[in-house]
């Protein structure tokens, strides 16, 4: 995949060309993508076949060859994963990067002129990045080993192995401690390099596409922190079997603390769970909601603070027309505030 050719301006009439949602290209690469239906033949239950990963990036690829396409893009990035693996991931979510920051005004989905730039469709195609079902379950299947003897293992197998998550009943190759431990020792310390390679640029695209989206639309946006997370997992279990160094935990638009300015001394060192930024609450936020997941499923208070968490970084107005549209016409009275001055 040559990302710098896909990123080529289209011509200055339309430098993302043409919105390419009902060219025949585009259905092909949708109805592709969609899995097949579990089916029952007498007593025997037959699982669902899986989308046509093949076809998948062959009419992805042509409609990204034609335009800048976002939702082409999230089909892509699974088919790899799902076909090939990290490194070609992690191509793919650079393009997606490319695509936000240096053609923001013009890519596809585009921004709806006629509801004030709403972008719900561009982030709906974003989304996909951190599809549970799909994206998620794809990362945690694509192979971290490449061995001759042992196989390609995964997350999920390396998870299983040591317990961290069960065994499904009807489970088949299900590797034990040693064998993975053997797996990755007898992976070429090259292949694993471009394991790690390509996971720390995937982190670092995934991060950068949602500061994109915090600059531009403050308070709106995709939800990414299971990207984020999955991708900080999997760069743990390389750095745990080959000896290299895991990145720090972060979640979306997360950053190391800053510095203490003036003096020169060291920078003071927060109490464990200490509140410094708002990356702090949104991550406060994560474990709350986390505790209710496990606890408590059936409580509505998870979805409060989801949307508490979109709010973490927006404006007061931005606030205003999310909790209480309506006071919103009485705020701009008030501060004398015209409608296009947000």
């Amino acid at each position: 995949m040559d990302v710098s050719a896909l990123l080529q301006s289209h011509g200055d009439d339309e430098p993302s060309g043409e919105n390419l949602e009902y060219d025949p290209e585009f259905t092909e690469m949708e109805l592709a993508a969609q899995p097949g239906e579990e089916t029952q033949v007498g007593d025997e239950i037959r699982a669902a076949e899986d989308p046509n990963y093949s076809e998948v990036i062959e009419k992805a690829m042509g409609v990204l060859g034609r335009s800048h396409d976002l939702r082409a893009a999230v089909f892509l990035a699974e088919a790899v994963l799902m076909t090939k693996g990290l490194k070609e991931f992690a191509e793919v979510t650079t393009y997606i990067r490319g695509c936000l920051e240096d053609y923001w005004g013009t890519c596809h989905p585009e921004l709806d002129e006629d509801d004030d730039n709403d972008p719900t469709m561009r982030i709906n195609a974003v989304q996909g990045l951190a599809d549970g079902d799909r994206m998620i379950k794809a990362l945690r299947r694509t192979a971290l080993t490449d061995s001759r003897a042992f196989g390609r293992l995964s997350l999920r197998q390396i998870e299983m192995a040591d317990g961290t998550i069960s065994v499904p009943e009807g489970a088949e190759n299900v590797p034990d401690t040693a064998s993975v431990n053997a797996a990755f020792q007898d992976t070429d310390d090259d292949v694993l390099a471009g394991f790690a390679e390509a996971i720390s640029t995937a982190l670092a695209d995934v991060r950068a596409i949602d500061a994109v989206f915090s600059e531009k639309t403050p308070g709106q946006g995709p939800e990414l922190d299971p990207t984020i997370k999955t991708l900080n997992s999997l760069a743990k279990r390389l750095a745990e079997y080959t000896g290299g160094e895991a990145p720090a935990e972060e979640t979306a638009e997360g950053d190391a603390a800053p510095a203490a300015v003036g003096g020169g001394g060291p920078a003071p060192v927060s109490a464990p769970g200490a509140i410094n930024s708002p990356t702090d609450v949104s991550n406060a936020i994560d474990r709350i909601i986390s505790y209710y997941e496990r606890n408590e499923p059936s409580s509505p208070v998870p979805l409060m603070l989801q949307r508490a968490k979109r709010l973490v970084n927006a404006d007061f107005l931005t606030i205003m027309k999310d909790m209480a549209p309506q006071g919103v016409d009485n705020v701009n009275l008030i501060g004398g505030i015209e409608d296009d001055e947000y």
